[in-house]
């Protein structure tokens, strides 16, 4: 992401350095939330008929793809958390996989942070990770961007300079291989609409 801009402020250690996946510097998210818009309250009962499909898919799709992933069983989290938002929350998944494989690499499975967060943000759980990382992405998705390249101009950005050995140039590739996986279309838009209207009680997000 964008090094000029401010890096988010959320609960939990900042570490010194950013995280590395392999060798790999992982550089998401320089972004602040401070006056962006948040996503729609989500609800509780809002898609439920289709969110079980979707999270078993992502939980399947997880444990063929890295069979000893801690993310195993949280496609029903990452469903629940962008709920309102209208983001496909396959993506979730796929980015999971490009920055930390699934939260077994690099410095991510030590602070619950699977997506390069920060850099070098420490989470008190997946879930609360996941929760920042829809935030992030839809404050993005507020500013313009729709595709997966388009996010990554601004999660990912080539030339970013916490990224010296210029490996954010795969970042596209990547996450669309993974997202084409989980049977999205890489070069469509990963936002749609979100739910038309609430039924239950509300929350800002189920991964807090």
């Amino acid at each position: 992401m964008r090094t000029a801009v401010a890096i988010l402020a959320v609960a939990g250690t900042v570490m010194a350095a950013p995280l590395a996946l392999g060798g790999i510097i992982v550089t998401a998210l320089a972004v602040t939330l401070a006056g962006a818009h948040t996503p729609e309250t989500a609800v509780a009962c809002a898609g439920r008929a289709s969110a079980q499909p979707a999270a078993g898919a992502i939980d399947a799709w997880i444990a063929r793809t890295v069979p000893g992933s801690p993310l195993r069983g949280l496609g029903a989290t990452m469903v629940a958390g962008v709920a309102g938002s209208g983001l496909d929350p396959r993506l979730l998944a796929a980015i999971a996989l490009q920055e930390t494989r699934l939260g077994t690499a690099g410095g991510g499975p030590a602070v619950d942070n699977p997506f390069g967060l920060g850099p070098g943000l420490a989470f008190p759980s997946w879930a609360a990770a996941i929760a920042l990382a829809v935030r992030t992405l839809w404050s993005m998705h507020a500013a313009g961007a729709q595709t997966i390249a388009q996010l990554a101009v601004h999660w990912a950005p080539v030339g970013a300079a916490n990224d010296p050995t210029g490996l954010n140039a795969n970042w596209v590739g990547g996450v669309s291989a993974a997202y084409a996986a989980l049977g999205g279309n890489p070069a469509g838009p990963v936002f749609g609409r979100g739910p038309a209207k609430a039924c239950g009680s509300a929350a800002t997000g189920s991964a807090a």
